[in-house]
């Protein structure tokens, strides 16, 4: 891995992600399209907002540093964007380009498939490819694949769409996997 947090940070950063698991369950028992869309675009709006005024200005920078800096991976704190932001930019996006049947899953794998590919590869993963680990990888498809299961009605293709995002998932992108992961899946799953 290019860089390591230690497993405390790792699971608060995680934590992040964890929560944002709300959301889609949220929508996906209540069917509330416009209370999901308006909540992820705030969230999205808001972390968008404090990550452009961080990069911008330095009080801003600084303040924003005293309070997430031992979360952050050392890339996000010079010149890019969060992976908090990159996170509610692509739920809001899959919200707003996607259908509830699509949308819920392509979240939860965000939000649980992807972190759970991270804790596991970083405690348990010795078989690295690229720089992720295929026990983190194994995580990743068991968990889409569950979530496939219990969330949605598509049977074989959504086991497919698990085993190609677990693939896009791995791949070493330029991307930020908060933005690809919700909107690939989405968008296999509507091709199904």
């Amino acid at each position: 891995m290019n860089q390591t947090l230690s497993l405390r940070m790792l699971l608060q950063r995680k934590a992040i992600h964890f929560a944002t698991a709300l959301i889609p369950l949220y929508y996906h028992y209540s069917h509330n399209e416009l209370a999901v869309k308006w909540v992820t675009v705030v969230l999205a709006v808001g972390f968008l907002t404090a990550d452009l005024l961080r990069l911008k200005f330095s009080l801003a920078k600084k303040i924003f540093l005293n309070i997430f800096g031992k979360l952050l991976k050392q890339a996000e704190t010079e010149h890019r964007l969060t992976g908090a932001t990159m996170l509610f930019v692509g739920m809001a996006a899959t919200v707003i380009l996607f259908k509830e049947k699509q949308a819920v899953p392509a979240l939860l794998f965000v939000a649980l498939a992807d972190p759970l590919a991270a804790i596991v590869g970083q405690l348990y993963g010795k078989n690295y490819f690229w720089e992720k680990t295929l026990e983190g990888s194994a995580a990743f498809y068991l968990t889409a694949s569950a979530i496939i299961l219990i969330f949605t009605s598509y049977s074989w293709w959504g086991l497919v769409v698990a085993i190609i995002v677990t693939g896009v998932e791995l791949l070493p992108m330029n991307m930020d996997d908060n933005l690809v992961i919700p909107l690939a899946t989405a968008f296999l799953l509507a091709l199904g």
